[in-house]
């Protein structure tokens, strides 16, 4: 598994976890509520002081319409700034972690997946069958098989590194135990 590997399964898990989900929703509405009032303060700050131009009403409204519009326009940019903070966070402490790439062995067969991994001179050998797979996620080069809320098995799609024969008999095995149909989008 390569550090690339782990990234995208984390992008992947971002989307898919209840507690990123929960994360992200406070972190929208704090951010929406930050950017609103940023927009009154600055409407305050930069509006004439005086309400000749207009009615004494409505120059008092004008700061919450324009606190609204900012935030409205800022919407798209504040739903996605936690994922990109995430990762950065997760980019930053990885920067230096010399265990990328690590050597795994996949054995897919019909009860389910083998995944034996070396740490430290020992090998660990982890079985997920096919029944506990709870979540399916996929990208342009990964299969994510969720058997945990936070744990999943990153299988590659390229067919560079699986081969026509290999990519058939995942197809056929994730339509059978999961009715989960396979595209490949790296073609």
């Amino acid at each position: 598994m390569s550090y690339e590997d782990y990234m995208a399964l984390q992008k992947d898990s971002l989307k898919r976890t209840k507690f990123h989900r929960i994360k992200s929703s406070i972190l929208f509405i704090l951010l929406t509520v930050m950017v609103f009032l940023f927009g009154i303060v600055l409407s305050i700050l930069v509006l004439p002081q005086s309400s000749y131009l207009m009615s004494f009403k409505l120059y008092q409204l004008l700061p919450i319409f324009i606190g609204i519009l900012l935030a409205l326009v800022m919407m798209c940019y504040v739903k996605k700034f936690y994922a990109f903070a995430t990762i950065a966070k997760l980019r930053f402490m990885l920067r230096n972690d010399k265990r990328w790439p690590h050597d795994i062995t996949l054995n897919i067969h019909e009860v389910g997946i083998d995944l034996t991994y070396s740490r430290e001179n020992s090998d660990t050998t982890t079985k997920v069958i096919w029944d506990s797979v709870k979540t399916i996620g996929q990208d342009r080069n990964h299969l994510f098989l969720y058997y945990e809320e936070t744990e999943a098995v990153i299988i590659p799609t390229s067919y560079n590194l699986l081969g026509k024969e290999k990519q058939e008999i995942l197809r056929k095995l994730l339509k059978q135990h999961l009715n989960y149909e396979f595209q490949n989008n790296s073609d």
